[in-house]
């Protein structure tokens, strides 16, 4: 009995999760997930309602600072799409970037990621490269988590043998 009640409310939940997707008032999709200095983002998305005003497109880096503002219109089959080049002034770190538009007010949001690697700008030295290498030393390598597990275990089994009573 609690499992026919437990799927029909699993049921339920997914039916209703569905229909809470399918009643989204805007998304936003990128044409790949990974983008370089130059290459071509494909922004595209849908809106639930068409309310005559653009769509507010937003890309911002890793640090929350925005380094693209667009505008786009969604046509007569409630969809949009614009176009942005990746990289430039603006486009100094490499990381996960966010897209986020905004259709009409604040509920009417939505966001999407892509990662973002801009090209390489090493310096030139004219002076020799001498190799120094300091050793390093891990923290968190392999050899810190055998000591750590080793730890764990030797840890558990004194206190099984020894039986502390609290």
């Amino acid at each position: 009995m609690n499992s026919k009640i437990s799927l029909a409310s699993i049921g339920l939940l997914i039916i209703s999760f569905m229909a809470a997707a399918a009643q989204a008032p805007i998304t936003v999709t990128t044409d790949k997930t990974a983008y370089s200095d130059g290459d071509t983002i494909v922004i595209s998305g849908t809106v639930a309602d068409q309310l005559n005003i653009p769509v507010s497109i937003v890309i911002r880096d890793n640090s929350q600072t925005p380094v693209y503002i667009a505008q786009a219109s969604p046509g007569a089959s409630n969809t949009y799409t614009a176009q942005a080049v990746a990289g430039g002034n603006l486009w100094k770190n490499a990381g996960t970037y966010e897209i986020d538009v905004t259709y009409g007010g604040a509920d009417k949001t939505a966001k999407t990621t892509f990662a973002f690697t801009p090209a390489s700008q090493a310096p030139v030295n004219t002076t020799p490269q001498t190799n120094s290498t300091i050793p390093a030393v891990p923290e968190f390598g392999s050899l810190s988590v055998i000591i750590f597990s080793l730890a764990i275990v030797s840890t558990v089994v004194i206190s099984t043998k020894m039986r502390p009573k609290f």
